[in-house]
């Protein structure tokens, strides 16, 4: 089983449409341009890509006529809507452990966002990496989280949480008359997104811990990385930085380079786990064909250029080995 990490689970867009709702905006409104209704997005195992995902922030700001909609949907957010990982946090002992565990599960999420916990003797840092140039989207996601770890915080602990906010983009004109009003402190421009807060937080009990709930979920947690792959932390991280939106599939070089390593290592390093570049090239464009597929609105010629084809017919043979169909057949099967 693979799973394509370019994409989010379609409880983040069922998030947004119902944000949406707010402002009288339908969701056949919002969902009709992507082929998509609000019970397919209540589907547990559907995926959005972050492409659709993009169009999807712009529809809803164009119909809302409301560009901080990131605000309004980080404090809708819920800790229970990400799944095992969101119980394995909420259940926790602390804030520490609770932080710990969304580090180092998210990437099951999606390859979109990437944590990082930084502790100091008197402040710590949560350091956030948005993998993609799509925009609204990466400013969403920056902010979204931001508001949503703030309201999450408060839900976990039942205490107001704060701290210093740091992005890494010039302050949104929406956004200057909130300011007063944010739970932190928030200053634009940096090198890096991060919240700093106190490390006197790290230590206060969640609510609903229990010892017994957090280790079932993060059995579940563990199982799923290893089912998806993600167990491989270095594997995890090739599989990040071989496609980007705009540019396509990366090459062997390319993703050395980024690796600061040579070829030869990283053949080396990913030998060590039985695979190749190309397994993992070959994995990525299965998963992105299943999904592009189930977008009628996409040519074939289309998703065969966009996953880096020379030309339909390589798209198609290429299709018939991994399904023994052809993409048209599959699409078709779709529709019964």
């Amino acid at each position: 089983m693979s799973i394509n990490l370019q994409s989010l689970p379609s409880v983040y867009a069922l998030l947004l449409v119902d944000v949406a709702a707010n402002w009288q905006v339908k969701p056949e409104q919002l969902l009709a341009d992507l082929g998509l209704t609000r019970e397919m997005l209540l589907e547990p195992q559907r995926r959005i890509s972050l492409e659709d995902v993009n169009k999807l922030i712009i529809k809803a700001r164009q119909l809302t006529q409301e560009a901080a909609l990131a605000i309004y949907f980080g404090q809708k957010m819920q800790i229970s809507m990400h799944g095992f990982i969101g119980f394995a946090a909420l259940t926790a002992a602390n804030v520490r452990e609770a932080l710990i565990i969304a580090e180092r599960f998210v990437g099951m999420i999606s390859s979109l966002v990437e944590l990082r916990v930084e502790e100091g003797a008197e402040k710590s840092n949560l350091i956030l990496t948005i993998n993609t140039q799509l925009q609204p989207l990466r400013e969403l996601a920056v902010l979204a989280v931001m508001f949503g770890f703030a309201h999450m915080g408060y839900a976990a602990t039942g205490q107001v949480l704060t701290g210093d906010v740091e992005v890494d983009f010039a302050c949104p004109d929406y956004l200057e008359p909130l300011i007063p009003f944010l739970p932190a402190k928030v200053s634009f421009n940096s090198q890096i997104n991060q919240i700093v807060f106190s490390s006197t937080y790290l230590d206060l009990t969640l609510i609903m811990a229990n010892p017994v709930a957090s280790q079932l979920a993060l059995t579940q947690c563990e199982q799923e990385l290893q089912r998806f792959g993600l167990d491989k932390p270095f594997v995890a991280q090739v599989k990040a930085l071989m496609f980007d939106e705009k540019m396509g599939f990366s090459t062997l070089e390319q993703v050395a380079q980024r690796l600061h390593m040579s070829e030869r290592t990283l053949k080396r390093q990913l030998a060590k786990y039985e695979l190749t570049y190309t397994d993992l090239v070959e994995e990525a464009r299965k998963q992105k064909a299943l999904d592009l597929l189930t977008n009628s609105q996409l040519s074939l010629d289309d998703i065969s250029e966009y996953l880096g084809y020379s030309d339909l017919a390589n798209f198609t043979r290429a299709f018939k080995r991994w399904t023994e169909q052809t993409p048209t057949a599959y699409r078709k099967s779709l529709a019964k």
